[in-house]
């Protein structure tokens, strides 16, 4: 993803030039809102043998999902907006829950921004199981580079280590990884998420 692409994401949510308000996210952000409302659609679900905790067993779950976000922009403050992945449902381990991502800053690698796309980024879930209520939150670092002649679409790998949560997810800790293509022809990103999850929840 070059800054062109990126500077062409920002004109798409009526930004009129490539401004900080594209590139950095206040480290204390309002709740996100998307522009639009697109689901993530499940392809498939099924439990992970990967990952690994310090913790015992049964406060740790396997998770694994595959499937395909809607991409956007979401404000993240008064006139604030970065490209993340819009809420929708998923399913991780047996707890089902609604899922988005925003980016936190972009930088771009190569002279003129030609190469590889580096982000940092957050990820929340929150469980939609009324008995189980809780949410966790993810700080992340992602590649995106460039897949094929086409500039609009990257392959993504990304890191996401738990770093805090509630209810269910008190004390949450673990780590995931994802891998998929960014394709901004069509604002989609294909999932294939997996990992441990910790809590005293769980």
């Amino acid at each position: 993803m070059t800054r062109d692409l990126l500077h062409r994401v920002c004109l798409f949510a009526g930004v009129a030039f490539w401004s900080a308000s594209c590139t950095e996210v206040p480290d204390n952000p309002t709740q996100p809102s998307a522009v639009g409302s697109f689901p993530i659609s499940s392809t498939t679900a099924s439990p992970s043998v990967s990952g690994s905790g310090s913790r015992p067993a049964e406060r740790c779950i396997n998770v694994f999902y595959e499937g395909t976000a809607a991409l956007g922009l979401v404000e993240v403050a008064p006139g604030v907006f970065t490209l993340g992945a819009l809420p929708g449902p998923v399913v991780l381990g047996d707890i089902p829950g609604v899922l988005s991502s925003v980016a936190t800053s972009f930088d771009a690698s190569g002279v003129n921004g030609q190469g590889a796309q580096h982000l940092q980024m957050r990820h929340t879930f929150t469980s939609t199981d009324a008995t189980r209520p809780g949410t966790f939150v993810t700080e992340d670092r992602a590649v995106c580079a460039p897949a094929g002649p086409d500039p609009n679409v990257c392959r993504v790998n990304d890191v996401l280590d738990i770093v805090s949560g509630n209810g269910i997810f008190a004390n949450a800790g673990g780590s995931l990884r994802n891998h998929g293509v960014i394709d901004l022809n069509n604002f989609t990103l294909t999932v294939s998420l997996g990992g441990r999850l910790c809590s005293d929840g769980l």
